[in-house]
């Protein structure tokens, strides 16, 4: 069994959340925004027995004794569109703070790299305002015969959310024909509204640290996925 740092250890099978997070008009301590957010959702750890027929039995009760854990579902929230084109280079020419994220794609075994899955991601700019009208910080990427994947984008910023901001954070989809499809996001260690955001969980908190992006100098992290 492979044994997985900090940014993989993650809990949770089920299909995909549905909800919103926020209205993220630009400007990060000067935006307003409101929520209608709710947690609920598909087939998740808590919507039913490991038995049964669950399909998901085996998933569900594997536990860190066995050093494996299938990625926590989160909220889809209001800003996903659909036919974002395949483009790992999100920054472009954008404002903010370089981002590489890097990271494998796993099968529920959380050993077997899963080639050929899509990473679908989106995220707000570095004032915290979203593209609705194009793919501007949105992106697909397929990951390699290793099951590994990349994309290199700015760090998005802070808006609020309702009365209070939402934490950095990256919108992700993940899918493939042998792994239930994934609804996460990923936020990153530090960040001051970690603590009262509602929607945050432990498992998809990620440090950041500074090197190489492949356009200069950033910050670099790294998140695996397993799917159930």
């Amino acid at each position: 069994m492979r044994a997985f740092g900090a940014s993989a250890l993650l809990v949770g099978c089920g299909e995909d959340d549905v909800g919103t997070a926020g209205t993220g008009a630009g400007g990060a301590p000067t935006t307003n925004g409101s929520t209608t957010a709710s947690a609920g959702g598909g087939g998740g750890l808590g919507q039913g027995g490991a038995g049964g027929g669950d399909p998901f039995a085996q998933c569900k009760q594997r536990g860190p004794t066995e050093g494996c854990f299938v990625t926590e579902d989160n909220i889809l929230g209001p800003y996903y569109k659909a036919g974002a084109p395949f483009d790992p280079n999100l920054a472009d020419d954008l404002e903010g703070e370089l981002l590489l994220i890097e990271g494998t794609v796993y099968g529920c075994d959380c050993e077997t790299p899963l080639a050929g899955a899509i990473v679908d991601v989106w995220q707000a700019d570095s004032d915290g305002a979203y593209d609705n009208t194009g793919f501007l910080l949105r992106g697909k990427v397929q990951t390699d015969a290793d099951g590994r994947y990349s994309f290199l984008t700015i760090k998005p910023g802070w808006y609020l959310n309702g009365s209070q901001y939402r934490p950095a954070h990256i919108h992700y989809k993940v899918s493939h024909q042998d792994g239930v499809a994934l609804t996460t996001q990923l936020y990153f260690e530090g960040d001051p509204y970690i603590p009262i955001d509602p929607f945050v969980k432990e498992s998809l908190v990620i440090p950041l640290s500074a090197g190489n992006t492949g356009r200069g100098r950033g910050l670099v992290g790294t998140f695996d996925v397993v799917l159930g």
